[in-house]
């Protein structure tokens, strides 16, 4: 499998958008690990998913994510772990181990259910602000009757 974390410095890279290095690591089953840093020269996010889809990345770790690249990576079977903050070596460990979820590679700020994706708290979002600006969206369970 092959795991890719965005690097700055030797830390994750604070957002995915616009990281211009990986750090990818391929693990067997004994754990055995070949490095290699790989310097991106594409300048378009979606250029960057398809370098990285050429590259057979399994698992992308990141910090900050824009909803449209989430949800691009999200199609394209790259396994996405946003908002991961820490030295490289340190979070690949954790991810090695299952502790990668521990408040000290948690990267600062409100970011309830991250890891679940963009998709379910932006739908809560959305609706609540239609239905506190009274619009009808003529979905089952919405309130709010515009022209009425």
């Amino acid at each position: 499998m092959k795991v890719a974390i965005t690097v700055w410095e030797d830390c994750v890279s604070s957002v995915l958008d616009f990281s211009q290095r990986l750090f990818v690591v391929e693990l067997n089953d004994r754990g055995e690990m070949s490095p290699v840093q790989i310097v991106l020269l594409e300048q378009g996010a979606l250029a960057r998913l398809a370098k990285m889809r050429e590259l057979d990345i399994d698992v992308l770790i990141c910090g900050a994510v824009s909803q449209p690249l989430a949800a691009a990576f999200t199609s394209s079977g790259i396994r996405l772990l946003p908002y991961v903050t820490g030295k490289v070596d340190d979070v690949l460990k954790a991810y090695q181990t299952g502790e990668l979820g521990l408040p000290q590679f948690r990267l600062p700020g409100p970011w309830p259910g991250a890891r679940r994706g963009f998709g379910r708290r932006c739908r809560q979002r959305c609706r609540r602000r239609r239905v506190s600006e009274g619009r009808n969206t003529n979905r089952p369970g919405m309130a709010g009757t515009e022209g009425a």
